[in-house]
């Protein structure tokens, strides 16, 4: 195995190198100076595995995520496990067993009482991503789930300003700078609490921040929320193109969200424009979670005045899309303007709405094919 050492000067780097070239089973393909130039490795593709040390200057959670993601082996030697987990580094060795690393044995995640994470995605043309991601918290919030929503849409992240916070700093971005910096138990610190049992993670607060929302902090962010709450309800942004390479691109927050979620909620809008773009926004999101399980597909805005039943715009998806409609929502601007005015969650400014009804119906559905499929994984 081809193996590059990014040591910086630390004082088993001698010892390592020494292991290495009397070792029939690995060969030193580069010694690299600073994280930059471990990071190139990604691009020439002349080793398979990478032995850092922790305290490498520059080194952290989104540059392992890139030599993961680029399908190098990263291990750290002689490195303390909490460090480890910060940086999302699953594999430690020790000098004189540098060769485990051929056999590639990391441990399973078993984190016990792991939440459930779910994604609310919708393609372009504002089909109620962020109204459906907020109902939905809110409503598993008051049935006694301790839930945390997510705004993290890279093009227009909303859900601050529904909920009236008016706090200009993003707790995503600060969530994802500690969890990059190794101190991913410090994401709750940045969580709002809106209701009981509900906390709010704010989005950014301009569309050219996304940048700040780097791909390996974004997983740690989200593993963390998943750790220390029942669920997580995600906003999606609605692009689901991949970016060229291994690093951060616009789209790559969607990306990520969506390969992490348990469940998709796939939100379109009830008309001949909106539909026609959940259709082939579903192809797309099939591409995107290849193997996953098929979203949840709930129309929204659905209104007499279009003139469909509801079993004609079923039917129609299914023919088109091979899924069955979940839930169809009512269009009630009433009530919804009464909620954004008020800047509170929809089932708080109008209890009665026929929205808000659809809603914890599907919620609860939600809940019950969670822990079906929780039920399913233990056994």
């Amino acid at each position: 195995m081809d193996v590059v050492l990014a040591a910086g000067g630390a004082p088993w780097e001698a010892a390592a190198i020494g292991e290495i070239e009397g070792s029939s089973k690995l060969r030193l393909a580069r010694r690299c100076v600073d994280v930059a130039d471990l990071l190139a490795v990604t691009h020439t593709g002349v080793a398979s595995a990478a032995l850092v040390h922790t305290e490498l200057s520059g080194l952290d959670a989104d540059a392992v995520h890139r030599l993961e993601r680029a399908g190098v082996r990263v291990a750290a030697v002689e490195a303390d496990e909490a460090r480890c987990l910060g940086l999302g580094i699953s594999r430690r060795l020790s000098i004189g067993a540098l060769e485990v690393l051929t056999r590639d044995t990391v441990a399973a995640d078993t984190s016990p009482d792991r939440g459930t994470i779910v994604a609310v995605w919708g393609p372009a043309g504002a089909p109620g991503r962020s109204t459906v991601a907020l109902s939905l918290a809110a409503a598993a919030a008051a049935q006694g789930v301790d839930t945390v929503l997510v705004d993290a849409d890279t093009y227009g992240g909303a859900l601050a300003q529904l909920l009236a916070v008016l706090d200009d700093v993003s707790g995503l971005m600060a969530a994802c700078r500690a969890a990059n910096n190794g101190h991913p138990g410090q994401v709750d610190d940045h969580l709002l609490e809106i209701e009981p049992q509900l906390r709010l993670l704010t989005g950014l607060p301009r569309a050219d921040m996304w940048p700040q929302i780097r791909p390996g902090a974004l997983e740690l962010v989200l593993r963390q929320l998943r750790s220390t709450a029942e669920l997580v309800v995600i906003d999606c942004g609605f692009a689901l193109e991949p970016g060229a390479g291994t690093g951060s691109t616009r789209n790559q927050a969607t990306l990520q969200t969506l390969e992490l979620a348990d469940q998709v909620v796939a939100v379109g809008k009830a008309d001949p424009v909106g539909l026609a773009r959940l259709v082939r926004g579903v192809h797309d999101l099939a591409e995107a979670r290849r193997g996953a399980q098929p979203p949840t597909v709930v129309i929204n805005m659905m209104r007499s005045t279009l003139g469909w039943k509801e079993r004609e715009v079923d039917s129609t998806l299914r023919r088109l899309t091979g899924l069955a409609t979940t839930s169809f929502l009512p269009f009630d601007q009433l009530s919804l303007d009464a909620a954004m005015m008020s800047g509170r969650t929809p089932r708080l400014a109008a209890p009665s709405s026929p929205f808000v009804a659809r809603v914890e119906v599907l919620a609860k559905q939600l809940a019950t094919e969670s822990r079906g499929r929780s039920t399913v994984s233990a056994s």
